[in-house]
């Protein structure tokens, strides 16, 4: 079983016993796979995320034991001193990279930078699109002709998405929309 695979499924790549859900029952080798299972979620979550919301990823009842492993997690970081933390904000966990190293990080990371007409376009999209999308053209008539290279763009950036229609092109906006302007519906 690979460390992914074990990690699905409650065990640590070493071959510890799944986790349980109850929380006096456990033993220090399974609070530290508990511990490390959390740790993946954190480093995963593109955004802060509960004890509640981690403890339903991994399948566990034990909200109360996946908030002790992310305070923990937190102190250790801390003590660490890296170029990562785990900070707590409002009961929200949230991994990151430490704002002297940010300038760093964001040189590495995939250019997910918007321009001005790309602004415009998403926002036209978003107000518009509605359970069925809008027309690309309906687009290009509010917004003008130029904007065919910012929904390319767009698109290339997974920001929306099209689907052919006839002569033109229905756009709706994406699941990575969503997430990096953190809205739920529109």
């Amino acid at each position: 079983m690979s460390g992914e695979e074990a990690l699905l499924a409650g065990q640590s790549s070493e071959g510890d016993a799944p986790l349980k859900s109850g929380g006096a029952g456990m033993h220090a080798k399974g609070d530290e796979t508990l511990k490390r299972r959390v740790e993946a979620v954190l480093f995963m979550s593109p955004q802060p995320i509960s004890p509640a919301r981690i403890a339903a990823i991994l399948g566990t009842g034990a909200v109360a034991q996946v908030k002790k492993c992310a305070d923990t997690l937190c102190g250790e970081y801390a003590l660490r001193g890296g170029a990562v933390e785990i900070i707590c904000d409002s009961g929200l966990y949230h991994m990151r990279v430490r704002d002297e190293f940010a300038d760093i990080a964001a040189r590495t990371s995939q250019n997910t930078d918007l321009t001005k007409k790309e602004l415009k376009v998403l926002a036209y999209v978003a107000k518009k699109e509605g359970d069925t999308g809008v027309m690309q053209s309906q687009v290009v008539k509010a917004l003008g002709a130029s904007i065919y290279d910012s929904i390319h763009s767009l698109e290339e950036k997974r920001f929306i998405n099209s689907k052919k229609k006839g002569r033109s092109r229905v756009l709706n906006t994406t699941a990575k929309f969503r997430e990096y302007f953190r809205v739920e519906g529109i």
